[in-house]
């Protein structure tokens, strides 16, 4: 564990001049878990799920345990965050909870594939996306996603507060044409049937299993929020309160559109469906919806993208304050007062992934860590209850069955990931072992 000394602080009255600013009110905050949340997935993962369940009812009853395993998880992290409202989330968890070696592999993974490997996907798909508008060659999207990097990257460079607006631009753009899609989905008459509803066969248990392995990576994203706490005012109610809001919207919004999903298409039609979104606008609304939930989708990625842009980076920023990772990215820009060189190192690296593309492997091959990190951020819970008395702002309803259900949910994550790619997770384990090298030679520099 990192000597107590090594600690950091951020300024609740904004008057240092070498800490980040906490200038992120509710609004922002609950737009920031809305688009960590919603990127793509909602627009192609109802396809898969559709696969593994016998009929309507089962779908739905998918998607409503995949909320509830959010609001688990939410629930849990909104504790930790009004506990430990600092800059860095997971790391700061891990870090006090069970020492500086797990929580230094959580941000070199997050650095290395995890967090810019995604990135990378999606700005490949946003230009993908674009380029139904704007034809552009294979060359020209990797140009495009570049620039996209480079551009958000610069926003948030230029202060928190620029970052959050954007966000909160996008994803209110992104949530008013998705009530669209789903109150008018529901409203307008259909000559289709109805989805069928009823029991399933036997097997419906193993499918369900099945089906909520994507579910839950869809539903997966609120916890960056807890990135940027040391950033948002009075964190200790705000950050639990935009949490729940959160999560309780994109709950609402992913079970009414598989109810739109089913109503166009039925169960065996979703299932079928390569671009179930699109397909279902055709079908209700006609070709021009069609176009239209394209450019939603890229509104939605584009949103997502500079969430993961503007909090990740303060994981970076809290392991160079620990004296773990490169001493330059515990800057805060003297002007912005934002961990510029952070975000302009997650910025170039991504780009770098972008340029080599075909990163889909990697990204496959650390979902598993990915959820382990997570189960530990949970479980860190359960530590910080047994070694501290204090009482913080908020207090996980249902403790200790909430957490420990939700660190159940991502053991069940972390081995249906392995199962899912098991020779994709031997680049994950590679890549964890070189981080544990990594580690022991920054403590000896330190």
């Amino acid at each position: 564990m990192c000597p107590s000394n090594l600690r950091y602080v951020t300024s609740p009255d904004n008057s240092s001049r070498d800490v980040l600013r906490r200038e992120i009110g509710l609004l922002d905050a609950t737009t920031i878990v809305i688009s960590g949340i919603i990127g793509g997935g909602i627009f192609f993962t109802p396809a898969t799920v559709a696969q593994h369940l016998p009929s309507g009812t089962w779908i739905i009853v998918a998607w409503c345990a995949g909320a509830i395993v959010a609001f688990a998880g939410a629930l849990t992290f909104a504790e930790l965050g009004s506990r430990f409202p600092q800059a860095g989330g997971h790391y700061v968890y891990i870090r006090d909870a069970f020492g500086g070696l797990p929580a230094f592999l959580y941000g070199w993974m997050l650095l290395l594939i995890v967090a810019t490997g995604a990135l990378a996907s999606l700005a490949l798909a946003f230009a993908g996306y674009v380029s139904a508008f704007i034809p552009m060659t294979p060359s020209g999207q990797r140009i495009f996603g570049s620039v996209t990097i480079a551009l958000l990257s610069v926003i948030n460079i230029l202060g928190v507060k620029p970052g959050a607006r954007t966000t909160t631009l996008l994803t209110l753009i992104k949530v008013l044409g998705l009530g669209i899609l789903i109150v008018w989905g529901l409203a307008v008459p259909h000559s289709r049937p109805a989805a069928v509803f009823g029991p399933g066969p036997s097997s419906v248990l193993a499918g369900l299993a099945a089906a909520l392995v994507p579910i839950s990576f869809t539903y997966g994203g609120w916890q960056q929020l807890n990135f940027v706490a040391g950033e948002i005012k009075d964190a200790q109610r705000k950050v639990p309160a935009a949490l729940a809001l959160g999560v309780a919207i994109v709950a609402a919004i992913y079970v009414g559109a598989n109810l739109v999903y089913l109503r166009a298409l039925q169960p065996e039609g979703m299932a079928a469906s390569t671009a179930i979104a699109q397909e279902s606008a055709r079908i209700l609304f006609g070709d021009f919806a069609a176009r239209a939930i394209t450019v939603l989708i890229a509104i939605s990625i584009l949103a997502f993208s500079n969430v993961v842009i503007m909090v990740t980076p303060r994981v970076f920023y809290a392991m160079a304050r620990d004296r773990v990772f490169f001493s330059a990215l515990a800057d805060v820009h003297p002007r912005f007062q934002t961990p510029a060189k952070a975000i302009a190192l997650q910025g170039m690296w991504a780009i770098v992934l972008v340029v080599v593309g075909s990163i889909g492997a990697l990204v496959n091959g650390v979902v598993f860590a990915d959820w382990i990190f997570f189960g530990l951020g949970a479980a860190s819970l359960l530590v910080y209850r047994k070694r501290q008395s204090d009482v913080p702002s908020f207090q996980t309803p249902g403790y200790p069955i909430v957490p420990i259900f939700f660190i159940i949910a991502a053991i069940v994550a972390v081995g249906s990931a392995v199962l899912t790619y098991p020779r994709e997770s031997v680049i994950g384990v590679a890549l964890l072992a070189a981080g544990c090298a990594a580690y022991v030679i920054a403590r000896k520099r330190a």
